[in-house]
């Protein structure tokens, strides 16, 4: 089963929920209580972590009061550049905003380890970030994460470019929500829902935009502030259990990633990755094997996607190739698992 308990994300920015819930006459001692999270503690120190579980079961509690349907959209107007710590602060200080996003997509992981973010330019020569989750999240916790993100972006955005004159789109994956109009008040950015064939978030910004000059550029000042971002990230990578970590990774992919886009997520080479996991007498292909063995079994016996589907999800190229490795590694044909887990549930 995927292991949601390990912490992993930075707790800072549940704490502007909890600031915004409470504004809104809703109780938050309640909330720490069904958590079992100590508010005080967390508040003392922002950069200390809280596991996936934790999220998810935070986000279904704001939820479940009606009036806040518009919590997301609330929480992403609330972060500002300096909510993201370091990496708000080295984003301040980069020359343009092309530099800013890309050093957004090399720390990313620092902002929010649940998503990835990455930059490519299309054929207009306009760049495209997109940030998509690394982690399986309940839909509505995934869904509340895109829209927080997705005006949190614009939020920022607009905090670099100033009063400076300027249009860009962000799409969404996730549908219009109810409070929909309140889009339509935030200045610069053109929303699309429901745009994105996978779960996540593209923002497309002109050349011209790129180029516009940041006022606080300091070269001496960015460079100390990623020196700092660079330790943090050390810190993280090899603070792990690296078969953990690539376990816990391959279970909650979207699509399976391979080693050398393991390495780079924890920001190692191929080669360093493949020692750590040496050290403790196991590879990646060992890894990749029992994790798809695990996920297969999940899905064969809990859902009724087609045996093509879930070949495709565990990153095979064809139902027959998923079905010949499944035999290999069970003993029996994904079919007749599936009808065996189907006979067990009658009984």
């Amino acid at each position: 089963m995927i292991n949601k308990t390990i912490p992993l994300i930075p707790v800072r920015y549940y704490l502007r929920l909890i600031e915004l819930i409470a504004a809104r006459n809703i109780s938050t001692q309640a909330l720490c209580d069904e958590l079992n999270i100590d508010i005080g503690k967390f508040l003392a120190e922002p950069d200390l972590k809280v596991s996936v579980e934790q999220v998810e079961k935070f986000v279904q509690y704001c939820l479940k009061y009606p009036a806040n349907r518009d919590l997301a959209f609330e929480l992403g107007r609330s972060l500002h550049l300096s909510s993201h710590s370091l990496v708000g602060y080295a984003i301040l200080t980069c020359d343009t905003i092309e530099h800013a996003l890309r050093l957004v997509t090399r720390y990313f992981s620092l902002i929010m380890p649940s998503f990835k973010a990455s930059i490519h330019y299309n054929p207009q020569n306009q760049l495209e970030l997109t940030i998509e989750p690394e982690l399986l999240l309940e839909p509505l916790t995934l869904n509340f994460h895109i829209e927080a993100i997705a005006v949190a972006l614009q939020n920022n955005i607009n905090e670099l470019i100033s009063q400076h004159p300027a249009s860009y789109h962000i799409f969404l994956s996730i549908p219009e929500p109810l409070h929909g109009h309140k889009f339509n008040q935030l200045t610069s950015a053109k929303f699309h829902f429901s745009s994105l064939h996978k779960p996540g978030i593209k923002l497309v910004l002109s050349q011209s935009l790129l180029e516009h000059k940041l006022p606080l550029a300091d070269e001496m000042t960015l460079k100390a502030v990623e020196r700092r971002c660079q330790e943090q990230m050390k810190e993280i990578t090899y603070g792990q259990d690296f078969p953990e970590w690539i376990e816990r990774v391959l279970m909650n992919a979207y699509q399976m990633p391979n080693l050398a886009e393991c390495a780079d997520l924890l920001h190692v080479s191929t080669k360093t990755l493949q020692r750590q996991l040496r050290k403790k007498n196991t590879d990646f292909n060992v890894i990749k094997k029992k994790v798809i063995t695990l996920r297969a079994k999940q899905r064969l016996a809990q859902c009724s996607d087609s045996i093509t589907q879930i070949a495709h999800e565990l990153g095979y190229s064809s139902s027959s190739n998923f079905a010949r490795a499944f035999k290999a590694l069970v003993g029996i044909s994904p079919e007749g698992y599936r009808a065996n887990c189907d006979k067990s549930q009658l009984l």
